[in-house]
């Protein structure tokens, strides 16, 4: 059995993370899914505006990322594009036990 990468586990964090965040906004909040998925994007746009603002200011950042919106955003598409294709259908019952967690 092959190591658990970093990248591989700060991808299982984020998805517990976000998950989380969805169910609790979706049983807090009764939106629709749909809505809360969109609600879940605004944020990481956000998200992603704030941490490119840092990496534009003066001196930039020692990790050497030069945002490039257009080119980020395709690679942020095309992610969740693959992301999706690649999930098989998932029981739903799951939601409850990570909301809970």
């Amino acid at each position: 059995m092959q190591p658990v990468s970093d990248s591989e586990s700060a991808g299982a964090e984020m998805h517990r993370s976000i998950m989380i965040a969805f169910c609790d906004v979706l049983r807090a909040t009764k939106l629709p899914p749909m809505e809360v998925m969109s609600l879940a994007a605004s944020a990481l746009g956000a998200i992603y505006k704030e941490v490119a603002d840092q990496h534009r200011s003066d001196g930039g950042c020692p990790c050497g990322w030069k945002p490039d919106l257009h080119a980020d955003v395709e690679a942020l598409q095309a992610a969740l594009a693959a992301t999706i294709r690649a999930i098989p259908p998932a029981d739903l019952r799951a939601m409850q036990a990570v909301g809970r967690a």
